[in-house]
């Protein structure tokens, strides 16, 4: 304890005592898991990689996760579909990303803009 303890009341006393004793619990707690840890180690395997050693798997369980897949394939495809392309409906975009952008603003201002698009159509939207 030395010099330090010496300044102290006896509650502090106690404490530094307290703290003292619960580091080197701490530290021997430590060592004593280290040494199980290399204990229950397989001595084959200390300094030796651990990778690509898996067990070799039997054929039975290898055609069951290859059936799983194909499953999954199967049902995959039947829940996704192509959009449909309309024939009828006019082409107002350059590519993609400007005919995504076109439906976004139809949602959003469609109700707005159906008459002045019908004026349009009709030919009596533009003044004479």
């Amino acid at each position: 304890m030395g010099e330090d303890s010496v300044n102290l009341t006896g509650r502090k006393k106690k404490l530094f005592e307290l703290r003292l004793k619960m580091n080197e619990a701490r530290k021997a707690n430590q060592s004593a898991m280290v040494a199980e840890k290399k204990k229950t180690e397989a001595e084959s395997s200390r300094g030796m990689p651990k990778y690509g050693k898996a067990p070799k798997l039997s054929d039975d369980k290898i055609e069951r996760m290859v059936k799983e897949l194909k499953d999954r394939d199967k049902k995959h495809q039947s829940f996704s579909r192509r959009r449909k392309f309309h024939e009828e409906k006019d082409i107002d975009s350059i590519n993609d990303r400007n005919e995504h952008f076109n439906k976004k603003i139809e949602r959003a201002f469609g109700k707005y803009t159906l008459e002045i698009k019908n004026n349009l159509e009709r030919g009596n939207a533009l003044p004479d």
